[in-house]
């Protein structure tokens, strides 16, 4: 909560304290021993803190006013904006475009995005597509045993992967079983190589190179002698067939097939098939339409409980009692639950209670679990259009466009919470209350300082007027007792 802002009493002149001027007039009184033996700086203390109570009470309760004003607010627009973004997730086509995906995922996956579509789908998969790997048999004991009596060799390059021709050169004296290694992997020209140790023979090393998947990435090495005595692989693309159509990949993720998914292949299962079934994720409405009731009953609680009198609740409870802002927005806040969606789509979905979410008579919002997952398992689309008005992020200033119920409410909600909305039109009102009442309190301290200072002359004045009369007062009575006992003879 903010501050009160208001000036401590114990920092002002009040009583105890004492102006310079009051301080040389009590001075004065007391050097010439004929004061009246009233303590007067007291007495004016007394009067200007009597005077400065009832004042600087109402500044400061109209101070705590303000400030509890700003408080509340606050809290507000933090539920209210936590309300809208319930509404948020729940007010474009997009939110609802999560699909569950059922498959045999050792021969095929899938992730589907916002363009996809439920519905069961049949996939054969013939072959994968792998890269080629070459398998050369350098005759020779070590990996470090030259192969080209330690001159330079190159590598010459062909295939679908060099079809203008490349060459790899190996320097001279790294002509060696893992120079050759080296030298490829060094090139970066898409082939990878390793050594493989056989255990087989005198010559055990084999030297092994892989190109890219597919195809496209085919290649020919030639200055290593011949390849692939029975241990190599061609390149090859994957072939499949989903709902009938051929279709032929370089990779094994394959797109554009079943609109909105993407496949990954791991196994083949010619010529069988098998079934891959896409459906709507109800799952995700149904946790977005439970945080929806949990953030609209939130908001309500903190309305209830900032204007009820008798709030417990720290710092916020009882901050705006009486405010007619809160209840206006109390109101506009049931009104866009309980509303018809200007988008309904038939008779029987046409309310958020026609999908379990109603207000009981408490002012709670609850959910019908059962009654949301029927509408949201059977009657999918419609529910959508009921909340969405199968609209895509549309802007908030489009007043006129229908937009189902979740976004009219996060437009209404905007405008709530913008800089020119109530929330923030009445807490800067009340921000400005307050700068204005402490100029109040410095105005007082001025007043009750100039108070003190007249009151602390006026009483030494009259205490000196007092003292001189006891003087003369005590004179005359030495003179007459002189007199009488002249003519006592006493």
């Amino acid at each position: 909560m903010a501050t009160t802002g208001s000036i401590s009493p114990t920092a002002l002149p009040n009583a105890g304290s004492t102006s310079s001027a009051a301080k040389t007039a009590a001075t004065i009184v007391k050097s010439l021993n004929a004061g009246s033996g009233i303590d007067t700086q007291s007495l004016a203390d007394s009067l200007v803190a009597a005077e400065r109570a009832p004042k600087q009470a109402a500044i400061d309760k109209n101070i705590q006013k303000n400030n509890d004003v700003v408080s509340g607010m606050s809290a507000l627009k933090y539920v209210l904006n936590n309300l809208k973004t319930a509404f948020d997730d729940l007010k474009d086509v997009s939110d609802y475009k999560n699909m569950t995906v059922s498959s045999d995922q050792s021969l095929v996956t899938a992730t589907a995005d916002a363009g996809a579509s439920g519905g069961s789908h049949s996939i054969v998969v013939k072959s994968l597509a792998q890269g080629q790997r070459d398998v050369f048999s350098p005759q020779v004991p070590t990996t470090t045993s030259k192969l080209n009596n330690g001159a330079a060799m190159a590598l010459t390059l062909g295939g679908n992967a060099f079809p203008d021709g490349q060459s790899i050169s190996v320097p001279a004296g790294q002509d060696t079983p893992q120079g050759v290694v080296d030298a490829i992997n060094s090139a970066n020209v898409g082939l990878t190589a390793h050594l493989v140790n056989t255990g087989l023979g005198a010559n055990p090393y084999k030297i092994v190179v892989n190109g890219g998947i597919g195809v496209d990435k085919s290649f020919t090495l030639s200055g290593l002698g011949d390849a692939n005595a029975g241990q190599g692989q061609a390149a090859q693309d994957a072939e499949l067939t989903v709902d009938g159509v051929q279709v032929f990949s370089a990779t094994n993720t394959v797109s554009g097939v079943i609109p909105g998914v993407s496949l990954t292949l791991w196994g083949t299962n010619h010529p069988q098939s098998t079934s891959l079934v896409l459906a709507n994720d109800t799952s995700q409405v149904t946790t977005r339409v439970n945080a929806l009731v949990t953030a609209y009953n939130d908001a309500s609680n903190l309305m209830k409980e900032v204007t009820n009198p008798k709030s417990t609740l720290a710092t916020y409870g009882a901050t705006m009692v009486g405010n007619s802002t809160v209840q206006r927005l109390r109101d506009e806040m049931r009104q866009m639950v309980q509303v018809k969606s200007d988008t309904a789509p038939s008779n029987n979905v046409a309310y958020l209670h026609d999908i379990g979410v109603q207000i009981d008579s408490k002012g709670v919002m609850t959910v019908d679990s059962v009654k949301l997952g029927t509408a949201v398992n059977t009657d999918f689309s419609n529910t959508v259009k009921l909340l969405t008005g199968n609209q895509e992020q549309l802007s908030q200033y489009a007043v006129a466009t229908p937009a189902g119920i979740a976004g009219v409410a996060s437009r209404k909600l905007s405008a709530m919470l913008s800089s020119t909305g109530s929330l923030s039109t009445e807490s800067s009102n009340a921000t400005s209350n307050v700068s204005k009442y402490q100029d109040d309190l410095k105005k007082l301290d001025d007043r009750m300082q100039r108070l003190l200072e007249r009151y602390s002359k006026q009483f030494a004045a009259m205490d000196s007027i007092v003292g001189q009369s006891k003087s003369t007062q005590t004179g005359l009575t030495s003179t007459f007792a002189g007199l009488m006992a002249m003519y006592t003879n006493k």
